[in-house]
């Protein structure tokens, strides 16, 4: 599939000044869920520019997330996330990783319901634990049980997951390159109506 047959089918908008907004696809889901590998060969499949939430972030504070936690607390990097998401999010073509944390704020959810489509990639606590145990840049993994943190995270988060998913994929072990070529067909058939941000919208309170 090509990028024109996703366009012309993504319930394009008129956007900004007589600007045609090409609805941006959102990634959500559990940390170790694949979003940001699975975007990026999305994002190149589709000619589309990729861009993370946590590594946008990470890029104008000058840190990695664990030490903008250790800084500010979570209540102040979600600040930070909600900023980052508000901007990224009006970004016309966007593909965009989000935090696996990002949908606990109804101001995140809300954003992301309305400006694109959400594919939440679905993976169990096993699975995501295999992919996260080793990774030192998850600071809510940083705990005696992290499994158990994972199942606890995911029970709490995933209704909100369901909640404003357009599409659900189930990750499991299958090859990025096979779950993009499942995604694309997906997204060519979700004729979604979006709501583009309005060209007055001012921008969140920049931190």
């Amino acid at each position: 599939m090509d990028q024109v047959s996703y366009d012309s089918c993504a319930a394009a908008a008129t956007g900004p000044a007589g600007t045609v907004f090409v609805p941006p696809v959102f990634l959500v889901g559990m940390m170790g869920a694949g979003k940001t590998t699975i975007g990026r060969g999305l994002a190149r499949a589709l000619s589309r520019q990729f861009l993370d939430v946590d590594l946008v972030l990470e890029a104008r504070c000058g840190v990695r997330v664990p030490t903008i936690f250790e800084l500010e607390g979570e209540a102040g990097f979600r600040r930070r996330e909600t900023h980052a998401l508000d901007e990224c999010s009006r970004i016309s073509g966007v593909v965009l990783a989000t935090g696996g944390g990002a949908v606990l704020a109804e101001e995140n959810r809300r954003m992301l319901q309305q400006r694109g489509t959400v594919v939440y990639l679905r993976a169990k606590a096993e699975e995501l634990y295999q992919r996260t145990r080793y990774d030192r840049n998850r600071p809510l993994l940083q705990t005696a049980d992290p499994l158990g943190r994972i199942t606890e995270l995911l029970r709490q988060r995933e209704p909100l997951y369901e909640e404003i998913a357009d599409l659900v994929v189930d990750t499991g072990k299958v090859s990025v390159a096979r779950l993009v070529g499942r995604i694309l067909p997906m997204l060519a058939t979700c004729n979604k109506q979006v709501r583009p941000p309005a060209a007055d919208l001012p921008p969140l309170e920049c931190l």
